[in-house]
């Protein structure tokens, strides 16, 4: 399948370059919806839902504990859906947290299956704001999620204590030259995608690192969490997060994987010692 669309964008980019990059926008929005897995369906089933409607957009969130404890955040990944964070509900219950989450826009449950960094950041800052004012709140963040948290706390004044990246992307220009070479883009089309995604962000794609908006963000401390051979995102982002970011702390893991860690034993004790 991805020979074929490879050999698709190589043709339609030849003979057509915006129209390519046009199109290649529009595959790039794409979430790959799948279904519920058995292990994250008890999420859904033990949380409490609300359909929060806030600035006119659905938010698809869930809540779990006492209301009035400190709070715990939890944010997955693209492609994925918050059932997947289920392993980290009890250890959190049982250190009296109140843990809420929802899923990100184009994810799970929403008719739409399209969304973007952009889009995804700005329903992360609505979320945040409507939570109650007053108390410590921590994040515990998965991957793409991860870029997601760090971009849209940037732009919040709200203060944090612990950030927990279990993996995360660094700068978002590397995601799209793997995109370029993935889908056979030439360099003419890609230039029009890249104009395309500038003007959607407000911002120079180039400019936009991960390492350098979470020096604008307010938290008391990061704890980063990479396997040192993820296939999906490289651990080099957390070690280059780690060497920026003053109030970081990274620990490697092996053995673990992308998606398996999020249901890792060790990693998620390990968690559980660094969220307070």
């Amino acid at each position: 399948m991805v020979r074929v669309i490879k050999q698709y964008y190589k043709t339609l980019s030849a003979v057509s370059p915006k129209l390519a990059a046009n199109s290649a926008f529009e595959l790039f929005k794409k979430v790959r919806k799948k279904d519920i897995r058995d292990q994250e369906k008890p999420f859904y089933t033990e949380a409490r839902h609300k359909n929060l409607v806030i600035d006119g957009e659905e938010i698809h969130s869930y809540e779990f504990g006492n209301p009035n404890d400190d709070i715990v955040v939890l944010l997955h990944g693209w492609d994925s859906n918050v059932g997947c964070m289920y392993q980290f509900v009890a250890p959190l219950l049982a250190k009296n947290k109140y843990v809420v989450s929802f899923n990100l826009p184009g994810h799970a449950f929403y008719e739409s299956s399209k969304t973007n960094l952009f889009e995804a950041k700005e329903t992360f800052k609505k979320y945040m704001g409507h939570l109650p004012k007053g108390r410590n709140i921590s994040i515990i963040s998965h991957s793409f999620g991860s870029a997601v948290t760090g971009y849209g706390l940037s732009e919040l004044d709200i203060e944090i204590e612990e950030l927990v990246f279990l993996t995360t992307p660094n700068k978002i220009m590397d995601i799209f030259y793997d995109y370029q070479r993935m889908i056979g883009l030439n360099d003419k089309s890609f230039a029009i995608l890249l104009a395309k995604v500038d003007k959607v962000l407000g911002e120079n794609l180039m400019d936009l690192n991960i390492e350098n908006k979470l020096e604008l963000a307010h938290f008391e401390q990061l704890y980063l969490f990479h396997d040192k051979h993820d296939k999906v995102l490289p651990y080099q982002n957390s070690v280059a997060i780690n060497a920026k970011i003053e109030r970081a702390t990274l620990y490697t893991f092996e053995k673990i994987g992308h998606y398996r860690m999020l249901w890792n034993d060790a990693l998620i004790n390990k968690v559980m010692e660094v969220v307070k």
